[in-house]
């Protein structure tokens, strides 16, 4: 290749210094982050975890199951959980309870709530098929997961976020733990920018307990119940109650 002429050269010193300069923001590479670390907690199942969604995600095709409403979701769930059962697995749907209370040091008014939530949850020994039953650990499998996350209003670096999630999860406790906590980071991020106050329900605290509350009992019965604090006086609506009015 020949060398440069000197109007060639003063052409690139001339072009180089009338190119734009393209400026990343902080928040630009923030994003950027989370998409990332939360792809790559994302792809990072466990055998157990990929057998268990093929399973389900086959089954649903197969059955063709939609649900519209909790009524025709938790049918949706018995099936699948009658499927997992008869297939070996020690599936059943579980329902978690926990009482929420807030404080002035947290940025919003004194009240308490109870809440519910259900999924499905499951038993599995580790890979060295293990019968104990003390090493034994959580799956959950959440068919609205997505869903949970949902803002009205929203950033495009939170929605990059959630459209990356799936709608049907199925993960251990500690991956779940990461993939709301991470979430929850950019849905605080996002509502500060948008200018709205992020009400209490919103914190990692809260939305982590709809998954691992202490007080969490199985709908459908089964032999296996020793990892069950088992909630007293419990109904079986889905209702949310509270002391006193949010706002």
């Amino acid at each position: 290749m020949g060398s440069l002429g000197e109007e060639d050269l003063e052409k690139l010193v001339i072009d180089y210094i009338e190119s734009p300069i393209i400026v990343v923001s902080d928040d630009v590479e923030k994003s950027s982050r989370a998409l990332i670390t939360l792809q790559e907690i994302l792809v990072t199942q466990g055998q157990k975890e990929k057998e268990i969604e093929e399973k389900i995600k086959s089954f649903i095709k197969r059955r063709r199951l939609f649900y519209e409403g909790d009524d025709e979701k938790r049918d949706v769930m018995k099936k699948i959980v009658s499927k997992l059962r008869s297939d070996g697995y020690d599936a059943s749907i579980s329902k978690t309870s926990w009482d929420s209370s807030f404080d002035r040091r947290e940025g919003c008014r004194v009240f308490r709530c109870s809440r519910k939530y259900e999924y499905i949850n499951i038993m599995v020994t580790s890979d060295r098929d293990s019968d104990d039953v003390s090493d034994a650990r959580r799956v959950i499998v959440d068919l609205d997961f997505k869903c949970q996350f949902e803002l009205a209003k929203q950033t495009k670096g939170y929605k990059d976020v959630t459209e990356m999630l799936p709608t049907l999860f199925v993960a251990t406790e500690e991956r779940l733990k990461r993939v709301v906590s991470l979430v929850c980071g950019e849905m605080k991020n996002s509502m500060k920018e948008e200018g709205m106050p992020r009400p209490p329900w919103r914190s990692t605290r809260y939305m982590q307990a709809k998954w691992m509350s202490d007080n969490r009992r199985r709908a459908s019965a089964s032999k296996r119940e020793s990892w069950f604090v088992l909630e007293e006086g419990d109904s079986d609506g889905n209702k949310t109650t509270c002391c006193l009015p949010i706002f």
